[in-house]
């Protein structure tokens, strides 16, 4: 069997969407059926339930998609004992990040970790949550960074992953100040239809404030726009936009500008966690060293 098949199947997983999961493959819808369709019938069984409005999973599919995900990363970690066997593994650290953590928290953070001579060669992918957990999953990289709330359903199953706790942060309500320097809007106050710049689906923070309660009306805000960057919606704030909630370790230097200012008491602020997961299964010897000294530190 083409083992390529299971990578299509998880991408269609992820997308719920023919088009979408066949341009992510980089090949045409027509070619990214037929390729499910031979999965399918390798399995005898059919996986995908296809409607014209949508298309979900059958029992049979969803029961072989957590063999998929453990299949795909035993082939990477298969690939990877062989070349150690062959002597011929690079110390290379394969993490991802998402877009609001690569850019402030990750880079300083490393370096308390170990200098460039412990984490060897780097390649590291700034990207949207959604795609860091693709990536994690289909083991194109080690390890994943990412903001964490506690009590929220997770994207990486328990089973086959562990995180370790590596920071903190906050997600702040945020806006542009007036002339003189107060909050254009300000939750809690009796002003009606608070402009609100939230996240779209494929961000992590769009399902922390969800889980928070941020964001469906309950707090009298509407939202105008959404996007998947942190750094956009920081900007869009910047320029009068809305409130946006951005983590602290984005926006504070910012804040200290007066370019945004707070929009809400601090009680409004959202805690989470920043934490970098892994597979449960075996690394490189030279990934599960860089653990080693990830769990020794203090957060």
């Amino acid at each position: 069997m083409d083992t390529t098949l299971f990578d299509d199947f998880l991408e269609l997983v992820r997308e719920l969407n023919f088009s979408r999961a066949a341009e992510n493959r980089k090949m045409t819808q027509p070619a990214f059926s037929r390729r499910i369709k031979q999965l399918e019938a390798a399995i005898q069984t059919p996986l995908i339930q296809r409607t014209t409005r949508q298309v979900t999973l059958t029992a049979a599919g969803r029961a072989f998609q957590p063999r998929a995900e453990a299949i795909v990363r035993m082939l990477s970690e298969a690939r990877l004992e062989a070349l150690e066997a062959a002597g011929l593994a690079q110390r290379t650290l394969n993490l991802a990040a998402t877009h609001a953590l690569s850019y402030t928290f990750v880079p300083k953070w490393l370096m308390q970790v170990g200098g460039p001579s412990q984490i060897g060669a780097l390649n590291m992918v700034s990207d949207t949550h959604r795609q860091g957990v693709r990536l994690l999953q289909n083991g194109e990289v080690s390890f994943f960074i990412c903001h964490k709330k506690p009590n929220i359903a997770e994207d990486l199953p328990e089973k086959q992953f562990r995180f370790h706790p590596i920071g903190s942060d906050r997600l702040v309500p945020l806006c542009a100040p007036d002339e003189s320097g107060r909050p254009l809007w300000r939750l809690g106050s009796a002003a009606s239809q608070i402009p609100f710049i939230a996240y779209s689906s494929a961000s992590g923070l769009h399902a922390i404030l969800e889980a928070h309660g941020i964001g469906d009306g309950r707090r009298g805000i509407e939202t105008k726009m959404n996007s998947v960057l942190a750094s956009t919606n920081l900007e869009m704030a910047k320029e009068g936009q809305g409130v946006a909630f951005l983590p602290l370790s984005l926006a504070e230097q910012e804040m200290a500008r007066g370019t945004l200012v707070r929009a809400g008491d601090p009680s409004l602020d959202v805690p989470v966690q920043l934490v970098i997961y892994r597979p449960r299964s075996r690394l490189s010897a030279h990934c599960e060293a860089f653990w080693l000294k990830v769990v020794s530190q203090d957060t």
